[in-house]
């Protein structure tokens, strides 16, 4: 597993299942049964990478939407993102 940088560009996996309830986004990987819940910035993100996005761009579209430092966005966007790496719930393009 590689570490994600700035640069990584991430996508949904296709087969993903996953619908919004009350802003709050729950999602399933069906190759494992397991079920996940995001919510707040989380969900934000995760309707970001409807279409292939760097992590770079969603720091950016996120700190001009909240009120959040860059240095703390870039943190903890990465933080998350690794996270959905590590669930298989995006991939990373080469």
């Amino acid at each position: 597993m590689s570490e994600l940088t700035l640069d990584c560009e991430l996508r949904r996996k296709p087969d993903q299942i996953f619908t919004d309830m009350d802003g709050d986004t729950v999602m399933m990987v069906p190759e494992t049964g397991n079920y996940f819940g995001i919510s707040g910035t989380g969900s934000r993100i995760w309707e970001l990478l409807e279409a292939p996005q760097s992590i770079a761009d969603i720091v950016e579209q996120i700190c001009n939407e909240y009120d959040v430092t860059e240095q703390q966005c870039q943190q903890d966007t990465l933080i998350f993102c690794q996270s959905l790496v590590d669930n298989q719930l995006v991939d990373i393009q080469s």
